[in-house]
């Protein structure tokens, strides 16, 4: 969890050593920084903080004299910032760090002479990752854990400290250390393994600031279905009653879902229209990347005319539909509403 310093109240949240002090004389944000202390020539002024993260970001800012008094700033004794000047301009910085414990240090250093500026630097809105977290999922009774290595949740189970047998984890034996040791830091966007349709999510936290305000915490969970392709052949045909001319199709399709179409006067031999080559040619709709790749889409119709349709359709034959409907997030559509066979006489056919 990230927890943010804005040194606006005068207990700070985080145990700094060194002679930074809290100050007014600048602010990114309301009406408080944490800056360098007034320092004379040949001097400098440091802050320094050691916690366990895996992140650190803050915004800085600098006045002093162009090249020569200096702003630094360094993470386990390695320089990330040295900057100088004055731009007047507040700068952020963050970074991802290995998880473990991490000495910060912010230092202002000036040279032998001449004052510019404020001849101060400032740090404001610090944010560190810190406590622990961990999901697990309670489904039919047992605790579950998602197994990169198959892709799917599955149960967790642990050696019996008296027999040394493997048993499944419920909820009445789960421990802090099996948390610590198992539970997940991200929930997967998957329900797969799961049978429940609602399973239950364990939230484990160490956060002082949520364990103490436990009546006001809420988790924000998106849940993201990802759909297989789904593919449907019509079963019955329409009969065409003359040489077709054109062919409208409608459908509605949102967000990332697709669906792509081929025809048939059999249901054997499908075809799609290769817009490019302007040509027929076979698509294996059982073959999803066959389909994938070369199914058509409402709009490929508008560009066959009636002398396309007559290299595969005669008068009395059958026409059927299949269809590839795909969905990548839940909240997609992709939905087949209707298809008119438009003939080259005057007669129509709706379905």
């Amino acid at each position: 969890m990230a927890n943010k310093e804005s040194f606006e109240q005068e207990e700070l949240r985080y145990s700094f050593t060194g002679d930074w002090i809290r100050t007014n004389q600048r602010a990114y944000e309301g009406n408080f920084s944490y800056g360098s202390k007034v320092i004379s020539h040949n001097q400098q002024s440091n802050a320094y903080l050691t916690v366990t993260t895996d992140y650190v970001e803050f915004y800085w800012f600098v006045s002093s004299e162009s090249g020569y008094d200096w702003f630094e700033f360094y993470i386990d004794g390695i320089r990330e910032i040295r900057e100088s000047g004055t731009n007047n301009t507040w700068t952020k910085f963050s970074k991802g760090l290995p998880k473990g414990e991490h000495t910060f240090r912010w230092r202002y250093t000036k040279d032998g002479s001449v004052d510019r500026g404020d001849d101060r630097a400032y740090i404001d809105c610090l944010v560190i990752n810190l406590g622990e977290h961990r999901y697990l999922i309670v489904d039919s009774g047992y605790v579950k854990i998602w197994s990169n290595e198959d892709n799917c949740f599955q149960t967790l189970m642990v050696e019996d400290e008296i027999n040394g047998e493997l048993v499944d984890v419920t909820p009445d034996n789960l421990s802090e250390d099996l948390i610590l040791s198992f539970g997940m830091e991200e929930l997967p966007r998957s329900k797969a393994g799961l049978n429940d349709l609602k399973p239950k999510i364990l939230y484990y936290t160490n956060d002082e600031d949520i364990v103490s305000d436990r009546e006001n915490l809420k988790l924000k969970i998106t849940e993201t279905v990802s759909s297989l392709p789904k593919i449907a052949v019509e079963d019955i045909g329409r009969e065409l009653q003359e040489k077709i001319s054109s062919i409208n199709i409608e459908d509605v399709v949102t967000g990332l879902g697709d669906l792509q179409y081929a025809l048939s006067k059999d249901r054997s031999s499908w075809f799609v229209y290769d817009i490019e080559n302007m040509k027929w040619e076979q698509v294996d709709i059982s073959s999803d990347i066959d389909f994938a790749e070369k199914g058509m889409r409402k709009l490929d119709f508008s560009f066959i005319g009636e002398e396309n349709y007559e290299e595969l359709f005669n008068k009395n034959d059958y026409l059927y539909l299949a269809f590839r409907f795909f969905k990548s997030e839940l909240t997609d559509e992709s939905k087949f509403k209707a298809v008119r066979v438009n003939y080259v006489s005057s007669i129509e056919m709706t379905v």
